[in-house]
């Protein structure tokens, strides 16, 4: 072996002087190429990414094709990157864009446009339990963007969803401030109990978010079919609605600000006629009915020239009572921003609805326009504390006050302390009652108007007050371990929510002394009813309520890739516990918690994103439910598989259909929401110390325990078990620029609990209700969206189309009732009525045609036709008219376009077969006449006519009893949503030493086209209080907002 001087002795040296010129020259272009390839590998590469309205993208990923090389853009969406390829290509990736590459070709500034891609196959979906790409879904999940939600200037969110995924049945009943919040369905109805989708925010089972600032929302999930929401077990079976807020994301600090000032309008109410014309139709109805008219000639024309304003007014009611315009108000101001160890997301939100109320001077200081306002504050912040360890915690809070001008709280069905009360006196008040107030000032009003008729502007400034307040604290607390020294792609994961929900209701009422004039001498009496005194504001009268919940999960994640082969699990142990407040002291948090607990497994496989496998199920169960019986527990099992056909060898790849998947799952799932009350498998019992016994003459009383009639239990109550399957498509066309999603799907929900109709009439006690309800539910969706461009102009267009039908299979009926009455074979909620033959058109059409069975109708009456046969009208001749009211078919479409910063999207949503029973008629408490009645059938208009006949007070005829005739056609298209928004210059912004401004105007509700007759909104409802009239309630608002965004 050589020695190491016999290297140094033997190593070679030379000089330049021993180089001949030739070999000089090779030498001085060797070492140039090599200083040449060297300063090229220290290339700085800089540049901004934004998307393609102009505005800047933090977080872009930027990476070296090939390379481990890479970064991620600022809060500007700023990047700077030492290049040490020649030439490299560049891959920018940002999740709800369009991945983009980009060759470098020499430049050291590179600024990059991101195109949008909200259903981009790279975009990350937010599933049970955890999240996953699109791409690799074998579930029916929509998800839509916050930038989609906040185009809706609505308070409350569950509005700002309607038409915007298909699938999710939105409908806002109401317009009350802080009560307007949409009702949420998936796919229909699939059972006649509870049908309401149960709502997760970040990871969480919570009671709602309707009062989650749209701000603090980063996406929203529907989860459709057994696949997606088995996880979920027992609680899953109508479907969940997902909702993450937003976190930080690596960048220095990012301020904006967001501000929305809005004008609401009511969308629509049954107001009714004046003064002349209602006394001039209730003229008509006592004349049809062969009764002294309530009105002389000499009085009608009182009411038509105003003469006599005191004995004779002409006052709408609601027009004087309500203002045209009334404000809302939103402002936001959130931080957001991070580092690699921490990152955070902080907001503070304030919210403000007025109401429909003029602002009236009170006796008794009461305010009577009804408002809500609402504090949200949120604080997210996720810690990396080391390569394998990160935690985090999600707080977030809401203080709300909803007020109004409210009525006292009465134990019978008519309680006048909601809003929909306080409506219903407005309305049914027709405008001949009385005056506002006597000369004097004096209260006025008429109890021979209608029972309880009182004077709506009294109703509003000496009634009462209702305040209510809602206090939430939401928190989250998540931690991840990575166990990748066990084996790579192992995690253990820990999710906590602790929630805490308080309630207050705090009511005073008052009293008003009200006066009589008598229209014909002038004289004025007190009113003899309850409003004879005044009396101001009493004491508090207060109620709360609230709960805590608490929401354990905790176990373990499993994701690693072999070659192409990618594998993923989970397996979590769950615990939910609510405590609420013990009904009969009404004292917080101290009735036994609602519990329930289980296990969630989550298996899925796919080969090179090409086949798909997947696996759900859930073994869980509440103490709702007997365990003696071996009923506590369920196991919820659903299979799912999917195939993308493009990604296969054969799939040539063409610029006609770019991306082919099919897709397909199975499985049950099961729905505990079946009662409000709790132990339904357990017999009460009650005591009683009055029971005698002994002689008659000297009876002894003693104490003894006893079975109430509706006490029995059902020791096998158990939960609905739904059985789900699903057949999806997703293909993209034209290099991505149409993309179509369509789903397929049934479900079989049985073990509905019913109450038992076809037993004994004389068991002793009621039949405890029994599991043997089934409903039949099937459809389809479709979704379209295409993108195009031509120049600068950015165009698109969305379109939706959902189809859902039920069928009761079973549901108990009564024995012997007729076919027509049955509801099994009919849609959950059919209405069933009469159905109409006309008008009877003269005296001798009346003698010669069926009858209602102890009813003589005159000409101008309704017509029906005698199904049974037997010859007399009676209530077995009634069958399934129209639909029910959820509608079957949910569609919208969505045109957009986009130029040079400048943005505008319009969306048209509507519903079709759907029917509503909201129908007005004058046998109303104080006989209200409306505009269509001016047509009511008479001799003179009878071949023209689109009314029946009107009749005097107390009437019993069927012409108002619900028939085909009367039921109402409330299918809609609205334009729901219009937005026109500006991002300025990038030039004026900078000047102004800011990132970003953003104005626009938006509005909501605002025009509907429809067939529905009786003047609401068709999609309001009275749902509080239905001893009231289903038109006594608030109206939905069409909002008309101008709002600016700006980021510091």
């Amino acid at each position: 072996m050589d020695k190491p001087y016999n290297l140094r002795r033997n190593s070679m040296s030379f000089s330049f002087k021993d180089l001949k010129p030739l070999e000089v020259s090779f030498y001085v272009f060797l070492l140039m190429n090599l200083l040449c390839f060297s300063v090229f590998a220290q290339t700085n590469l800089s540049g901004t990414i934004k998307d393609d309205k102009g505005l800047a993208l933090p977080g872009v990923s930027v990476r070296v094709k090939g390379a481990s090389t890479g970064t991620v853009t600022d809060n500007d969406g700023k990047y700077s990157l030492k290049l040490t390829a020649i030439n490299p290509v560049l891959v920018f990736t940002y999740i709800g864009y369009k991945t983009k590459e980009v060759a470098l070709n020499g430049k050291s500034v590179l600024n990059v446009v991101l195109e949008d891609d909200a259903q981009g196959l790279d975009e990350v979906m937010v599933v049970g339990y955890g999240t996953q790409k699109k791409s690799t879904l074998t579930g029916a999940v929509s998800q839509i963007s916050s930038e989609e939600i906040m185009k809706s200037p609505t308070v409350n969110p569950t509005n700002s969803l309607i038409g915007k995924l298909p699938g999710l049945l939105a409908v806002q009943t109401s317009g009350q401030p802080g009560a307007d919040a949409a009702s949420l369905k998936i796919r229909g109805v699939a059972t006649y109990g509870n049908s309401s989708a149960i709502v997760v925010v970040d990871g969480i089972e919570r009671p709602g978010f309707g009062d989650v600032d749209a701000n603090e929302i980063e996406s929203v999930t529907i989860l459709k079919d057994a696949a997606s929401t088995a996880i979920y077990g027992i609680r899953g079976a109508n479907g969940v609605v997902v909702i993450t807020t937003k976190s930080g994301k690596l960048g220095k600090p990012k301020v904006t600000y967001t501000g929305n000032i809005s004008l609401q309008s009511y969308t629509g109410l049954p107001i009714g006629l004046d003064a002349y014309n209602n006394a001039f139709l209730q003229n008509q109805a006592y004349k049809n009915d062969n009764q002294p008219l309530p009105w002389t000639d000499a009085e009608l024309q009182k009411f038509k020239d105003g003469s006599d304003p005191i004995g004779y007014p002409n006052v709408q009611w609601f027009d004087y009572l309500t203002r045209k315009f009334y404000p809302q108000t939103q402002h936001n101001i959130n931080v957001s921003g991070g580092t690699k160890i921490a990152k955070y997301f902080v907001s503070a939100g304030y919210s403000f609805q007025d109401g429909i109320f003029k602002k009236f001077d009170s006796p008794y200081g009461i305010n009577t326009v009804p408002n809500f306002s609402r504090y949200n504050f949120r604080s997210n912040i996720d810690l990396t504390l080391n390569k394998d360890l990160t935690v985090g915690i999600k707080l977030g809070g809401r203080f709300s006050n909803r007020y109004q001008p409210a009525g006292l709280l009465s134990s019978s069905a008519f309680s006048y302390d909601t809003i929909e009360g306080m409506i219903s006196r407005i309305l049914q008040v027709p405008a001949y009652a009385y005056p506002v107030t006597l000369p004097d000032g004096r209260i006025a009003q008429n109890p021979s108007v209608g029972l309880n008729l009182w004077n709506p502007f009294a109703v509003l400034t000496r009634y009462g007050t209702r305040n209510d307040d809602n206090n939430t604290v939401e928190t989250t607390f998540n931690l991840e371990y990575k166990l990748g020294f066990i084996t790579k792609g192992l995690s253990f994961k820990t999710n906590f929510g602790y929630d805490s929900y308080y309630s207050n209701v705090a009511r005073r009422n008052a009293n008003w002394a009200a006066y009589v004039w008598d229209r014909q001498t002038g004289a004025i009496t007190l009113s003899p009813d309850t409003r004879n005194r005044d009396e101001p504001l009493g004491g508090i009268n207060v109620t709360t309520g609230g709960s805590t919940n608490s929401n354990l999960q905790t176990g373990f994640y499993y994701n690693r890739s072999f070659g192409k082969h990618n594998v993923s699990g989970l397996l979590l142990g769950i615990r939910q516990l609510i405590t609420t407040t013990s009904d009969p002291n009404n004292v917080l948090f101290t009735a036994p918690p609602k519990a329930s607990q289980g296990a969630v497994n989550r298996l899925t496989y796919n080969y090179n994103e090409r086949y798909f496998l997947e696996f759900n199920a859930a073994y869980n169960g509440s103490e709702n439910f007997s365990s003696l019986e071996g009923r506590q527990y369920g196991f919820f099992p659903a299979v799912s598989a999917g195939w993308t056909l493009s990604n296969e060898p054969f799939f040539k790849k063409n610029p006609v259909l770019s991306y082919l998947k099919l897709r397909g799952s199975y499985g049950v799932v099961g729905n505990d929401k079946i009662g409000d009350n709790r132990f339904l498998f357990l017999t009460s019992y009650s005591a009683n110390s009055n029971v005698q016994f002994g002689s008659p003459n000297s009876p002894t009383n003693y104490p003894t325990i006893f079975i109430g009639d509706t006490n029995l239990g059902n020791p096998e109550v158990t939960w609905e078990k739904g059985t789900k399957r699903n057949i999806g498509l997703e293909a993209r066309f034209f290099s991505d620029a149409l993309k179509l999603n369509a789903d397929v799907f049934d479900e079989r929900r049985k073990d509905i609990l019913t109450p038992r109709k076809s037993g004994l009439l004389t068991f002793g006690h009621s039949y405890p209700s029994l599991n043997i309800g089934e409903v039949y539910n099937k459809g389809y969706e479709i979704e379209l969206d295409y993108q195009g461009k031509i120049g600068q102009v950015l165009f698109g267009l969305n379109a939706q189309l959902s189809y859902a039908k039920n069928k009761i299979i079973s549901s108990d009926e009564p024995l012997g009732i007729p076919e027509g009455l049955k509801q099994e074979g009919k849609s959950v909620g059919q209405f069933i009525g009469y159905v109409s033959d006309g008008f009877y058109t003269s005296a001798a059409d009346v003698a010669n045609s069926v009858k209602p069975q102890g009813i003589t109708p005159i000409p101008g009456d309704l017509k029906f036709k005698d199904l049974n046969g037997d010859g007399v009208i009676t209530s077995d001749d009634r069958t399934a008219i129209g639909y029910s009211n959820t509608p079957e078919y949910i569609y919208s479409f969505t045109p957009r376009f986009s130029y040079k910063g400048i943005t505008l999207s319009v969306l048209f949503q509507g519903v079709g077969h759907v029917s509503s029973n909201l129908i007005l008629n004058e046998q109303n408490n104080g006989q209200q006449m409306y505009p269509f009645m001016l047509n009511a059938w008479t001799p003179e208009n009878a071949a023209t006519a689109t009314w029946p006949a009107l009749h005097a007070r107390g009437y019993t005829g069927l012409n108002n009893a619900l028939s085909d005739f009367n039921l109402q056609n409330a299918q809609y298209l609205k334009i729901r949503n219009v937005e026109l928004a500006w991002s300025l210059p990038k030039r004026w912004v900078e000047s102004l030493k800011l990132s970003g401004i953003r104005v626009f105007l938006n509005g909501q509700n605002l025009y509907t086209w429809t067939k529905f007759k009786m003047y609401v909104d068709p999609e309001n409802l009275n749902v509080v209080n239905q001893a009231f009239p289903l038109q006594a309630l608030y109206p939905s608002s069409k909002v008309y907002n101008l709002g600016v965004n700006i980021n510091f």
